[in-house]
């Protein structure tokens, strides 16, 4: 399977991230998606919103490894940090969601706090954060990683 990456096209893929993370589109919603270059088919998304000065908040869904295995995570990371000159990214993470958990783990992220019954009755909220020193996916212009 070849795999490649492009910027979101919110006509044409929303109904697919709809299907995949419960989410709502908003005035700056942008992102990345991980295709199946042989078919078009989406293996994954990356959905950036709420864009301050020096963060943003990301939803990720996949519905397979693939895209991890061919670089997702540094186009996701190189993108807010380097090419948007972000610092940190932030992600709420139900916490019953122990996939989901271990792949932002595998990131750098950690979690910053747990909002109590935050995402429905008996399951909390994790407020987790990405810093990009602590990002060992971070390329510098010189191709560098942070690790």
């Amino acid at each position: 399977m070849n795999v490649g990456f492009r910027f979101m096209d919110g006509t044409r893929d929303w109904g697919w991230i709809c299907e995949q993370v419960p989410i709502l589109r908003v005035e700056d919603t942008s992102g990345i998606v991980a295709v199946n270059s042989d078919t078009g088919e989406l293996l994954g998304a990356c959905v950036m919103d709420n864009w301050m000065p020096n963060s943003v908040q990301c939803h990720l869904a996949m519905t397979s490894i693939a895209p991890m295995r061919h670089g997702f995570i540094e186009k996701i990371v190189n993108y807010v940090f380097v090419e948007c000159s972000r610092s940190y990214i932030y992600g709420l993470v139900p916490a019953d969601k122990v996939k989901a958990r271990k792949i932002n783990k595998h990131m750098g992220f950690t979690i910053k706090t747990r909002l109590t019954d935050g995402f429905a009755d008996g399951v909390d909220y994790l407020l987790m954060e990405l810093k990009r020193e602590n990002c060992p996916y971070v390329t510098d212009c010189k191709g560098a990683t942070n690790g």
